[in-house]
């Protein structure tokens, strides 16, 4: 009973341990905090990717604009740009020194059908706080949160990458709805 005991004491240092390792600070939060916003911008465009390959025969195409939006100061950049990236950095640097806020970013994901006629469909980003979970923890550490999106036209939101799945889906209930107001058409509407 004794090295029950001594057993779940070490278990709980070893957990307290962990989690210091894991409260990241100063400059390899703010690394956290910028790699977190490329990585998961990278996703969405991924799966953007992937639903334009399923809509394939009513020839949509999905596709994440380059332009995003700092809600926080409301600058808006090309996620492309060396600008973007040196505004990532800052950005990073200041939220690991006040250690939170600002971490809702607003970008649009293009669709255009057949016709070529583009409609945009809103998008928040809540990035997740890097070091509470997923980060520094061994193998399978980066598969932690990276972000919460809400799609504006429907409400819905998904975690990522968790929910990679909920986001296409909510994304191909938005090109529904935009159908459904006769902004879009799929091939198979024509005729």
């Amino acid at each position: 009973m004794g090295t029950a005991m001594g057993d779940s004491d070490d278990l709980f240092d070893i957990y307290r341990k962990d989690q210091g390792k894991a409260a990241l600070t100063g400059p390899e939060l703010a690394a956290a905090l910028a790699d977190t916003v490329r990585r998961s911008l990278t996703l969405i465009e991924e799966l953007c990717a992937e639903v334009t390959r399923a809509l394939t025969q009513a020839r949509y195409g999905t596709r994440l604009a380059q332009s995003v939006t700092d809600r926080s100061s409301y600058v808006r950049l090309d996620r492309r740009s060396e600008s973007f990236r040196d505004y990532l950095r800052t950005w990073s640097q200041q939220r690991a020194e006040r250690g939170g806020g600002g971490m809702h970013w607003e970008a649009q994901i293009l669709v255009t059908d057949h016709r070529r006629t583009t409609r945009e469909i809103g998008i928040g980003i809540a990035f997740e706080w890097p070091g509470a979970a997923g980060i520094g923890g061994g193998e399978g550490a980066g598969d932690g949160g990276l972000a919460f999106v809400e799609f504006w036209p429907t409400g819905a939101g998904v975690s990522l990458p968790s929910d990679a799945r909920g986001f296409q889906r909510a994304l191909v209930a938005c090109i529904i709805k935009l159908e459904q107001a006769g902004e879009l058409a799929s091939v198979k509407d024509r005729g």
